[in-house]
């Protein structure tokens, strides 16, 4: 059927069909281009929203970076000292438990 339909048009007037064609081709280049151009100015807005997005992930992950990763590396050191600090504590309260033991015996000594 479309052999019959070109046959029919080039016996038409072969300078219409031309002119015809042309005018295809022409609107398809043109509508490429404006598509070619419309895709590109998408593309620039999902790599701008890309960026942003990556930008906004590497501010998340350095505050995260600062505050729970040295908190927790510093926490956990500060535990190891915490714990020493409280046995040091603890012997010293026993000490000072022994040190008021004596000093009572001493006490009770003196009034014999």
């Amino acid at each position: 059927m479309e052999a019959g339909f070109i046959s029919m048009l080039l016996s038409w007037c072969p300078t219409a069909v031309s002119g015809v064609l042309v005018f295809l081709v022409s609107y398809l280049i043109r509508k490429s281009n404006t598509d070619s151009r419309e895709n590109a100015e998408r593309a620039i807005k999902l790599r701008d929203e890309i960026n942003k997005t990556l930008n906004s992930f590497g501010e998340r992950l350095s505050y995260i970076k600062q505050n729970y990763v040295k908190n927790d590396f510093f926490f956990r050191e500060l535990s190891g000292w915490r714990s020493e600090i409280n046995r040091l504590g603890d012997k010293t309260d026993g000490n000072f438990a022994v040190l008021i033991q004596n000093i009572m015996q001493f006490l009770n000594q003196g009034k014999k």
